[in-house]
């Protein structure tokens, strides 16, 4: 019998517990908030190309345009470290019957990141000047998006809270404490494209840094 009476005992606070755990009313709400903040900085991707019958000829002319191009890119005053040359990249393009090349198309990839918006203007239109290839839009970012984030959180925890004081107050009941959150989107640095318009004045516009939860309450007993 002495051995029978622990596992008794645990039986039946396995019994409330679970009754407790009935009779618990909750609520799920989603809340979201968003922080706008002007863009510090871009980066700018440029491409340098040659179509040649040899690749050693598409490749003495993609890395003389390249030297070019990074020499414009450091008189602007920006750091080599802000520089990046990705490696080249061949294209053969074949014959009609597929079976001989004719040309070779060769490419290679210049990312520069301006700290600096006001050099902007004058990098595109020197690299324009140099031939490049192609100008990917520029990426819009926010230097220090961590305290963005941290008051969109903000915001979305209060969003959620009025959400669910309205809809317990539509029951008849009120919230009384948070039971479970949850972080469904993480948005720390979203990136916009930059354009340059008909007057030649760049438009950078804001960014929106957005922080979206899931948040479970507690309501109290009626």
């Amino acid at each position: 019998m002495k051995m029978m009476l622990p596992i008794a005992l645990f039986s039946v606070m396995l019994s409330g517990h679970a009754g407790a755990e009935e009779q618990m009313a909750l609520i799920t709400v989603q809340g979201s908030g968003v922080v706008e903040a002007a863009p510090d900085r871009a980066r700018l991707q440029m491409t340098v190309g040659s179509r040649q019958t040899s690749v050693s000829k598409a490749k003495t002319e993609v890395d003389a345009k390249m030297a070019q191009l990074t020499a414009m890119v450091q008189q602007l005053g920006i750091a080599s470290t802000d520089i990046n040359n990705a490696p080249l990249r061949i294209y053969p393009e074949y014959q009609q019957d597929q079976k001989a090349v004719e040309m070779y198309r060769v490419e290679r990839e210049l990312t520069v990141q301006v700290r600096d918006l006001t050099k902007y203007p004058a990098l595109l239109e020197q690299a324009a000047a140099l031939g490049i290839t192609q100008l990917a839009p520029a990426e819009l970012l926010v230097a220090e998006p961590a305290p963005l984030y941290q008051q969109a959180v903000q915001l979305a925890y209060a969003d959620a809270e009025q959400k669910a004081q309205q809809l317990a107050k539509l029951s008849g009941r009120k919230i009384k404490q948070v039971h479970q959150i949850q972080e469904q989107g993480v948005s720390p640095a979203p990136r916009h494209k930059m354009a340059m318009m008909a007057s030649d004045a760049v438009q950078f516009g804001n960014n929106q840094v957005r922080a979206d939860l899931s948040i479970q309450f507690e309501l109290a007993k009626p």
